[in-house]
């Protein structure tokens, strides 16, 4: 059986390469190979992202008997969270995971998952996925202008602030320092809080604390596992900040390259990982405190009359994204009717 790489495929009809399937059968014919790469800027330290998708890429090739075959590149061996996007609309990767913050500058929408107070927890988020909230035109968007077709999207689990010297105990805490953010939402709700925010890649984040040019940064738990931020930070305190999505996406031209058989098993192969992701963020979100604690972190929870005074201090942002994005006002409406 010869590989053939999709990205020479891509170039002819499918007519032409001989590739078909009997309609009686998912047998796959003996010529229909595809070779895809698959580029993540994450680590294999990321667990409850990494495992899910070692879990789909296992599914695709064993489903499909070998005719599919997903050469794996992590930890921003071809490009970083930030190329990511622009990468897969090229066609220079197949697949990739995005963290929705990093191509929110390019997808406007996708600046809603960084909102701040928007969603109660990971089950509200699941509830208004499930409802289609992504269909309200984040993912045409994607498709239509940037050659982008959505596999599937799982949760992270939710931005907490890491601090270093201090603890967030009120609204005036986050006055006077820098912050580290991911895009332009948090940023915008960390200066109506009157922090001074500066983008930067988690990659960065150690060096930047440790040197510090950062003072604190909303970012997940798993982020500060990754990253190993425990070691040069002192304080965490849990808000449900925000609650970023992980976007299993594949190049348009690349889906429409693939037999409806193979896309099939893709799709199954999507919904098994946004299922198994929801549920280890889940399982990690209740293990992770005790672990932080254990590393000598100083864990707390901020009183949810705090957090009241937090979210209508930030109020603007969210009423500035309505105005912005289109269908704005249907995004927030399905995200009540689902809380």
């Amino acid at each position: 059986m010869k590989m053939k790489k999709l990205s020479i495929i891509k170039n002819f009809t499918l007519p032409g390469l001989g590739v078909f399937f009997m309609a009686s059968s998912m047998q796959l014919h003996a010529n229909e190979t595809y070779e895809l790469t698959f580029s993540t800027y994450l680590p294999p330290a990321y667990e409850y992202v990494w495992k899910p998708i070692q879990a789909f890429i296992d599914h695709v090739e064993t489903a499909s008997e070998g005719a599919v075959k997903i050469n794996v590149f992590h930890s921003g061996q071809l490009f970083d969270a930030y190329e990511e996007l622009p990468a897969l609309s090229r066609g220079d990767i197949d697949i990739t995971n995005m963290t929705g913050t990093y191509p929110s500058g390019t997808v406007e929408a996708l600046t809603l998952f960084t909102m701040p107070f928007i969603f109660d927890d990971v089950n509200h988020m699941q509830r208004a996925l499930q409802q289609g909230l992504l269909d309200l035109g984040m993912r045409q968007e994607l498709e239509e202008r940037h050659d982008t077709y959505v596999l599937g999207v799982a949760p992270w689990d939710p931005y907490e602030f890491y601090t270093k010297g201090f603890s967030i105990d009120s609204v005036e805490d986050f006055s006077g320092k820098t912050w580290a953010t991911t895009g332009a939402t948090d940023a915008r709700a960390l200066q109506l809080l009157g922090g001074a925010p500066t983008t930067m890649a988690s990659s960065d984040l150690y060096l930047s604390f440790e040197r510090g040019v950062i003072d604190g940064t909303p970012r997940p738990l798993l982020t500060g596992m990754g990253r190993s931020l425990y070691e040069v930070t002192d304080h965490i305190t849990l808000t449900n900040f925000a609650i970023d999505t992980s976007i299993l996406a594949i190049n348009a031209d690349t889906w429409d390259a693939l037999s409806d058989n193979i896309q099939v098993i893709f799709e199954e192969a999507a919904a098994i990982r946004d299922q198994r992701q929801f549920d280890m963020v889940n399982e990690f979100i209740s293990s992770a405190v005790g672990e932080y604690e254990s590393l000598g972190m100083i864990v707390t929870t901020l009183d949810p009359e705090t957090i009241s005074q937090l979210a209508e201090r930030t109020q603007t942002a969210i009423d500035e994204w309505v105005e912005a994005v289109p269908n704005g006002e249907k995004y927030i409406e399905l995200i009540e009717a689902t809380r």
